[in-house]
């Protein structure tokens, strides 16, 4: 009985704290036809939670949640608990998604296309993973409504992120690089769930 309760316990806290809700399938048409608009700013540090934020490009972007995933045990989970992968153009079709499948893990995502429709390049121009960052207690608690497969708006800053004890973090300000460092980090001061 006590493994039970405690299986019970365990499935719960996970629910609560990493579980994302997927929308149902809409067949909806609607898709996204613009990229991020990105733009350089000046490096003017500022400190944030304890670490130091470097500005690299302002961001803004409407695009559909592919795959989103919650990080509270790592090092930067004291400023960014959410990962969200997002598409525009094909990448915020429905259609298209259901035959391609995106995963995420430790930071990072990848995709298996189960057709040929779109070559890997473009899968990889057309989608980002963004480590977030929210600005304020609001735009966290906005990020909690989230769900797989909503098109949403995002405004802020892309960051390079430096701890006292030595580490960083470095954003990505390309849509072509792969590996290391080529996700965006984002200091979110506007969300909206547009669809």
């Amino acid at each position: 009985m006590k493994t039970v309760i405690f299986l019970l316990i365990l499935a719960g806290a996970w629910y609560h704290f990493y579980y994302i809700e997927a929308l149902p399938e809409s067949n909806s048409n609607t898709t996204v036809d613009a990229e991020p608009f990105q733009h350089q700013v000046p490096a003017k540090k500022f400190e944030f939670k304890g670490v130091t934020l470097t500005p690299k490009a302002s961001y803004s972007v409407t695009a559909r949640v592919i795959s989103a995933e919650r990080y509270y045990l790592d090092r930067n989970s004291n400023i960014s608990t959410l990962d969200v992968v997002i598409g525009w153009y094909n990448l915020s079709d429905e259609a298209i998604l259901k035959q391609i499948e995106f995963s995420q893990s430790d930071r990072k995502y990848k995709w298996h296309a189960l057709t040929q429709e779109l070559s890997e390049q473009e899968i990889q121009k057309t989608s980002s993973n963004i480590h977030l960052i929210p600005a304020n207690d609001d735009i966290a608690q906005q990020l909690k409504q989230l769900k797989i497969g909503q098109i949403i708006y995002l405004n802020g800053t892309l960051v390079d992120v430096n701890n006292p004890s030595g580490w960083s973090w470095k954003t990505s300000v390309s849509r072509t690089d792969t590996g290391k460092n080529s996700s965006e980090i984002l200091y979110l001061t506007e969300f909206e769930i547009v669809e």
